[in-house]
């Protein structure tokens, strides 16, 4: 998998030089950003792109915490797959894991929109899910459950528990 990470180059070139008398060495502090774009794909297939307006990654957790995020996951082919908007984040090198909290929304290929407290991605899995209420809606209608679980490639939904559904007429 290949991963784009300018903003991460920009923190690998930072150097502490204390004085003439040492030689630069690299740091590993955490780095905050102003508008961050990571993307990994494979071949010519972007499979995770995440934006946000603030970043703070991390070297030594690899992990950077995100602020107003937009993040798209691909499904098979490059199709639209899954995205979402969070008022925070935080992606996990170098699984591409996503964790995305606060006023979750998105959109599902199929043309499902949803809303919830907190949505995770497990890139190896290639599942989008959460165990928190959620209210999904589409042409037929609005759903309500207690989570879902959603394979992106294979486009597979399943609304978790307590669903109750309300019909457009």
């Amino acid at each position: 998998m290949i991963r784009h990470l300018a903003w991460l180059a920009a923190a690998g070139g930072l150097v502490a030089a204390p004085g003439p008398a040492r030689a630069a060495e690299p740091v590993a502090l955490p780095v905050t950003l102003e508008g961050m774009t990571y993307v990994a794909s494979r071949g010519a297939t972007s499979e995770v792109e995440v934006e946000a307006a603030h970043a703070r990654f991390d070297p030594a957790t690899s992990r950077a915490q995100l602020d107003q995020v937009h993040a798209r996951v691909s499904g098979h082919d490059d199709d639209p797959g899954f995205a979402l908007t969070c008022d925070h984040g935080e992606i996990r090198l170098p699984s591409d894991d996503l964790l995305a909290t606060g006023n979750v929304s998105g959109t599902m290929a199929e043309g499902r929109r949803f809303r919830t407290d907190w949505v995770r991605y497990d890139s190896k899995r290639g599942l989008a899910y959460t165990e928190a209420p959620v209210e999904i809606t589409d042409d037929s209608g609005t759903y309500r459950g207690v989570g879902f679980r959603y394979l992106v490639r294979e486009k597979r939904f399943r609304l978790l528990g307590g669903a109750s559904v309300e019909q457009r007429r």
